[in-house]
């Protein structure tokens, strides 16, 4: 299952959000001169986007990278 978030452009908070409102802010980042964040999560990947511009990232990657920058404590 797909979750949708909008990411604040504080830098703090999100909020998850359904489908049709990443569609309505989609649509609305084409043409607004403000782009909102927007994540999607499934069960093996994310997405971020900001605009037009978006980044899909496997999240075996991610949490690899959290680890080795000490975000995440190796388990064991």
């Amino acid at each position: 299952m797909t979750r949708y978030f909008h990411l604040y452009a504080d830098g703090k908070r999100i909020r998850e959000i359904s489908w049709d409102e990443y569609l309505a802010m989609v649509r609305s980042n084409q043409v607004s001169l403000y782009k909102k964040r927007l994540m999607w999560v499934e069960k093996d990947y994310i997405g971020i986007s900001k605009g037009e511009d978006y980044i899909v990232i496997s999240l075996r990657q991610l949490l690899e990278v959290l680890r080795v920058c000490g975000v995440i404590k190796d388990e064991g």
